[in-house]
């Protein structure tokens, strides 16, 4: 097997914006290269802490998270790179292509889990969507809420600006604040 693995047709997704380019693998190092700007974006392989391969709308994703808690996301592989990709991860990173099941159901209800540096909505135990902490400009809480509010990306075409989660009152305690109930479940804040 080659140290060298090349794919010519992806997209990194950055804060929303689809940035067309070349993603090269090597036994030491990922390197991005922006077809528009020519931007190359690096980082080690022995950076890279989990990798994970999801379906998403543009095909295929490899989601790389890195030990800082950095996520890079590349968009537009085929189900036939899976086993070669695979291979490659296990042998140069040591990390295996973990397969992650999305939730297709389309319900607006679920947990919020926070994993590394990233804020995981899920399902019945699979991902729906997870939102970088990063994109997080800055979030307020009301009695039932929590709103968070998104960078502007200027390169993006569309962007999501605001994003509210309604948290239920509990029924056994109407007098509790739910937000704060949560948040200290999850550990946010101290009791």
């Amino acid at each position: 097997m080659s140290d060298i693995q090349e794919y010519p047709d992806v997209v990194q997704e950055v804060r929303g914006a689809l940035n067309p380019g070349r993603l090269k693998l090597q036994r030491n190092s990922v390197i991005f290269k922006n077809n528009k700007t020519g931007k190359v974006d690096q980082f080690q392989s022995s950076e890279v802490e989990k990798c994970q391969w999801l379906k998403r709308a543009r095909g295929l994703c490899l989601k790389l998270v890195l030990k800082t808690g950095s996520v890079h996301r590349y968009d537009g592989f085929k189900e036939a790179d899976f086993d070669r990709l695979n291979k490659f991860l296990e042998e140069y990173y040591e990390t295996p292509l973990e397969k992650v099941d999305m939730s297709l159901k389309g319900w607006n209800w679920g947990l919020a889990r926070f994993q590394g540096n990233s804020l995981n909505f899920e399902v019945d135990k699979n991902l729906v969507f997870d939102i970088p902490l990063t994109n997080v400009s800055h979030t307020t809480t009301s009695k039932n809420e929590v709103t968070l509010e998104f960078h502007q990306n200027d390169d993006a075409a569309v962007n999501l600006m605001e994003l509210r989660f309604h948290i239920p009152t509990d029924a056994s305690n109407p007098e509790s604040d739910p937000v704060q109930v949560r948040a200290v479940m999850v550990g946010l804040v101290s009791p």
